[in-house]
């Protein structure tokens, strides 16, 4: 049977297209509104009554929920889902919860008022709770997911990143390596530290849970608990999950007058531009935001126009470790 993507690759225009004109859009020419009348003749496509439903009293809204816009690594999500909304006739709505499920949980009633089509929910906290009823056909979660959380998502695999860098710093001598995570009821934290336990124990080092410090993601409050350290001499690297924690863990390092790399090595995480402008230049894990938020906005976009197809998608995108002069 003929779906609206076969209609919309006959007629050489996108789905977004096709949706409109089987809703008598004014926003269509009328000459491609004949090319996608005729496609769906030739193809004999008949539209799906309940996924008609499913597209009445369309916004082209899409909601994108974030715990803050005032990391850079959201901003380079946020751009490829815009884009991709863009191309494809949709505008996006961006809220911040700071981390409030109770937020959260407001925003995401505006799909219920039939004020946004669907949501990108980007690494803010959800809890289970506020998610009974929802339809989870409309909701994308980017950057990682909550699995209580039924939907499609697109992330990398944290707990394999964060692996990677601890195995890369055993690799270059370091043996007591400190860990800095946020919290861990968000799952990529969760599964950071499982990374860091991992990479101690196939190295054949023990995993000590005092050595796992746990701050916000900017770069004060680790730079002050490092640098009331007493002990932080006796340890040769850290491993941060964000990059401006890695600025924090550097500036401690500094002032308690430690030599880096040699004397303490110090990694970040995601790769946003601050991380090769920094001195020194910081070792991070690269995550393909850009990607993340463009692959996670094309997944909605075609659920909202073809809801009769809809297929929960599990994305996992690949990690890069940039090594540089900080490790």
């Amino acid at each position: 049977m003929p779906t609206v993507k076969d209609v919309a690759k006959r007629a050489g225009v996108s789905v977004a297209t096709v949706s409109r004109v089987l809703n008598n859009s004014e926003k269509v020419s009328e000459q491609t509104r004949q090319k996608v009348l005729k496609a769906i003749e030739e193809l004999g496509f008949k539209p799906n009554l309940l996924a008609r439903n499913f597209r009445k009293d369309k916004s082209n809204l899409i909601l994108v929920i974030l715990p803050t816009i005032a990391n850079n690594y959201f901003a380079r999500v946020v751009k490829g889902i815009e884009d991709t909304a863009r191309k494809n006739g949709y505008g996006i709505l961006l809220c911040t919860t700071q981390n409030s499920p109770e937020i959260a949980a407001e925003y995401l009633k505006l799909i219920e008022r039939k004020q946004v089509d669907g949501a990108i929910i980007a690494s803010a906290k959800i809890e289970i709770d506020f998610c009974k009823g929802l339809d989870t056909r409309r909701i994308v979660q980017a950057c990682e997911f909550y699995p209580f959380l039924d939907t499609s998502y697109v992330a990398i695999d944290h707990k394999r990143a964060f692996y990677d860098v601890v195995d890369y710093l055993i690799k270059k001598g370091k043996k007591n390596i400190l860990c800095a995570i946020g919290n861990e009821d968000i799952p990529s934290e969760f599964e950071r530290k499982e990374g860091y336990r991992k990479a101690l124990e196939e190295n054949g080092l023990e995993f000590r849970e005092e050595n796992v410090i746990r701050c916000s993601y900017g770069w004060a409050e680790l730079y002050e608990k490092l640098k009331n350290l007493c002990c932080l001499k006796k340890y040769d690297a850290i491993a941060c999950s964000s990059d401006l924690m890695a600025v924090g863990a550097i500036k401690a390092a500094k002032a308690l007058g430690l030599k880096i790399p040699d004397e303490f090595s110090v990694t970040g995480f995601d790769n946003i531009m601050m991380s090769r402008l920094y001195e020194p230049s910081i070792t991070t894990v690269a995550q393909p935001m850009y990607s993340i938020g463009e692959k996670a906005a094309q997944i909605l976009i075609d659920t909202l126009e073809s809801p009769d197809t809809f297929k929960k998608q599990k994305i996992i995108l690949p990690h890069e470790l940039k090594t540089r002069e900080s490790a």
